[in-house]
């Protein structure tokens, strides 16, 4: 998830920051390049010509007039990007890493052309991408408290937060990308504060804080980006998302977002994937309200959006996981079994396998097969030491058959992995944990008994 500068927007800003005076040497590229006032401003009327030209969708002409203007004047920072950005449009990925490679050679302290390297390096070196990203916002960091800067002018502060800004939300969708939620959050939260009008910082703020289970968060960052761009269908599925992850969840506030997504996009396999999530949930809110006519009614519903999933290409392994979900709301455990193997079989993703292997456990304790139990929650830690639903059940199913000891121990181990703010979905859990854990420790039940 990346954002480019809108092309003559971006250039338009940049030639007004020709105005600023002083001409000395600037490795930022943000003030005025170093030359005598003739060249200088010739230079600039050449580079407003390739503006004009590129708005008229003449991009052969705006590069001609951009390479004239860095030829009058090297040290012209605006030109010799736009070269670098054009020729990478024009002749490959290759020959714009090349062109922004110079750029930030000549030009150390800048923070766009870091910024725009590094997204261009993201397809082939995530390492290099994310050095690139972290000078990008360091450089916009320190130039925020440059002296010389300030002085030049509004118009060049505001260039320089739109293009940290930027830095921001391209380092925070590298996070995205990478896994470390936590400092995407920060990044495009800085993105946003930069640059309130990027719908797109809003939406990757909104897919970090969904990822680490901050639903309420989730849902306002969404909100915020739909203010900016409406239909925004991506949006309207992480807002769907954000109301089926909540506790207690909302499936019926997600089926409006899910419909507004299918009128803005058509069908998806991740929508339709969704759209079982939903019809499962409300097929289990009416069977726990005792309208068995309308559970059936919504499970069925459920099974022929998975099955337009994967019609659509939806990955088999997370569609066999939804039907054993599905298996089990209708009370087929036998059934449910069945699709939660086929998800181990097919899954190639250990959180995934972890999260069939967990509910082959539930529904093992369930029926108090304890052993059973033990051993399939055992499988969902050995793929996934983070499945900590798998560990409080575990630790359950142990106290169950004796093993107080070994029981205590992995209570212990969740509950400080959970900390006093455990994901919504298991607070209910974490605490009749914490529960069972106190009575062991009163009762000093500490031995292991056999089998």
């Amino acid at each position: 998830m990346t954002v480019r500068h809108t092309m003559a927007t971006a250039l338009l800003i940049a030639a007004a920051a020709l105005v600023c005076a002083g001409a000395s040497a600037d490795p930022s590229g943000y003030l005025k390049p170093e030359g005598d006032e003739k060249t200088v401003e010739k230079a600039a009327r050449t580079f407003r010509d390739g503006v004009r030209a590129l708005d008229a969708g003449a991009a052969g002409t705006a590069l001609d007039k951009f390479r004239r203007a860095a030829s009058l004047c090297p040290g012209f920072f605006e030109a010799r990007y736009n070269v670098a950005k054009l020729e990478g449009t024009q002749y490959g990925r290759d020959r714009g890493i090349e062109g922004l490679t110079a750029l930030c050679k000549d030009f150390p302290t800048n923070v766009r052309a870091y910024s725009d390297l590094g997204q261009l390096l993201v397809e082939t070196d995530m390492e290099a991408a994310g050095r690139a990203f972290d000078t990008a916002v360091t450089n916009g960091e320190k130039l925020l408290e440059d002296k010389a800067i300030a002085e030049a002018g509004k118009a060049t502060v505001a260039q320089l937060k739109v293009d940290l800004a930027f830095a921001y939300h391209n380092r925070g969708a590298w996070h995205l990308s990478t896994g470390d939620y936590a400092k995407a959050e920060a990044d495009l939260r800085h993105s946003t504060e930069l640059n309130d009008a990027n719908f797109f910082s809003h939406y990757g703020l909104g897919l970090a804080l969904l990822q680490q289970g901050k639903y309420t968060e989730a849902k306002a960052a969404f909100a915020r980006s739909m203010q900016l761009k409406s239909p925004f269908a991506d949006c309207s599925i992480g807002l769907a998302r954000a109301y089926l992850g909540e506790t207690p969840p909302q499936p019926a506030a997600a089926l409006v977002e899910l419909k507004a997504a299918e009128k803005a996009a058509g069908q998806t396999a991740q929508l339709e994937t969704l759209y079982g999530d939903v019809y499962t949930l409300l097929g289990k809110q009416a069977a726990d309200d005792g309208h068995a006519e309308d559970a059936a009614r919504h499970l069925a519903e459920a099974q022929r959006h998975y099955d337009k999933a994967l019609e659509l290409g939806a990955d088999r392994a997370t569609i066999a996981l939804k039907l054993g979900i599905l298996a089990d709301n209708e009370g087929d455990p036998d059934a449910a079994r069945k699709h939660l193997h086929e998800c181990i079989e097919q899954a190639k993703e250990p959180a995934l396998k972890a999260q069939a292997f967990t509910l082959l456990g539930v529904l093992a304790e369930r029926e108090e097969n304890y052993a059973e139990a033990i051993k399939s929650l055992g499988e969902a830690l050995a793929s996934d030491p983070k499945a900590h639903a798998a560990r409080l059940h575990l630790g359950v199913c142990l106290y169950q058959t004796g093993k107080a000891k070994e029981a205590e121990k992995e209570l212990s181990a969740v509950i400080e992995a959970l900390g006093d703010a455990p994901p919504p979905a298991l607070a209910a859990d974490l605490a009749a944990a914490r529960k069972l854990l106190d009575k062991i420790r009163a009762s000093g039940e500490n031995h292991t008994q056999p089998d």
